[in-house]
């Protein structure tokens, strides 16, 4: 169950991150940085707990 979560997350990131880099190419806005930023620190931390908790399996 935890893991299918972590993996809608982990996918819901990732879409987050390409549109919110896309924004943030056409327009040069900051505050879109500031989100593709957390966006990309987010997904770190979800894959490397998606990967301790199958290491664990």
């Amino acid at each position: 169950m935890l893991n299918t979560i972590l993996k809608w997350l982990l996918i819901l990131c990732a879409a987050s991150l390409l549109v919110n880099g896309l924004l943030f190419a056409g327009t040069g806005n900051r505050t879109l940085l500031v989100n593709v930023a957390s966006n990309a620190g987010l997904g770190v931390v979800l894959a490397l707990y998606l990967g301790i908790i199958r290491k664990k399996q």
